[in-house]
């Protein structure tokens, strides 16, 4: 376990410099061992995808800075990052799973973490999970959002790299992944961290199912999943 805080901040009047979910983040804490948890326990999301989904990228277009180390080889999340968003909840970074050149007792370890985040002694209030946008749903990604739906975790899924879906394969593609997630509990957005499409509006939902799931009341501002028929 171990905490290596670096702080960003963005100027409060400057709607460019603000990060999407907060005005400050810190990332503090990094889990390495199953059960690690920061000391102050606040409200918390996981953010979890498959290995090359573009978890970093997104990460660093929500929270408008660097924070997170972006690769060109999938699999270098090594520990769980606890990122503290203006003191008040924390994002956390979880390993990606389903990349098969990641050694076979690593891939145990992380799926042991990312199972106690999930269903542990202090488990995540809610999840983001990032599904890659071009592509036909994944068997992996399937059985991550069965398993949180079993869980009754509230979740939210971010169809990443919606700007590599050519235009006219959009309304097709995005009733494919409505069909396969999005569920009465469970939104679905397409957005691009290239492009920042959508941004705003999965910033507003991750916001939404925070406040929702740690207080156990409905935010002011809800999101509601996109309709195939809005991309025509």
């Amino acid at each position: 376990m171990k905490s290596n805080a670096s702080s960003h901040h963005g100027p409060k009047g400057s709607s460019k410099g603000r990060i999407l979910l907060g005005q400050s983040v810190v990332r503090g804490f990094e889990g390495h061992a199953v059960g690690d948890r920061p000391k102050l326990h606040l409200p918390a999301i996981a953010v979890l995808g498959r290995s090359n989904v573009g978890k970093s990228s997104l990460l660093n277009a929500l929270l408008k800075t660097q924070i997170a180390r972006v690769s060109q080889t999938p699999g270098r999340t090594q520990a769980l990052f606890w990122y503290r968003v203006d003191g008040r909840f924390d994002v956390v970074d979880c390993p990606g799973y389903g990349y098969a050149k990641t050694a076979k007792d690593k891939r145990a370890h992380f799926s042991e973490q990312i199972d106690d985040v999930l269903s542990g002694e202090r488990p995540v209030n809610c999840v983001l999970l990032l599904v890659d946008g071009r592509l036909d749903p994944q068997e992996s990604d399937r059985s991550m959002a069965l398993y949180l739906e079993e869980l009754g975790m509230p979740t939210i899924v971010a169809a990443t790299k919606w700007d590599g879906v050519k235009p006219s394969q959009r309304v097709k593609q995005l009733r494919s992944l409505t069909g396969e997630y999005a569920r009465s509990i469970r939104t679905l957005q397409p957005v691009s961290s290239e492009t920042g499409e959508n941004l705003e509006t999965l910033g507003r939902a991750v916001l939404a199912l925070i406040k929702e799931a740690s207080t156990g009341s409905p935010a002011q501002e809800t999101v509601p999943h996109l309709d195939p028929q809005e991309e025509e």
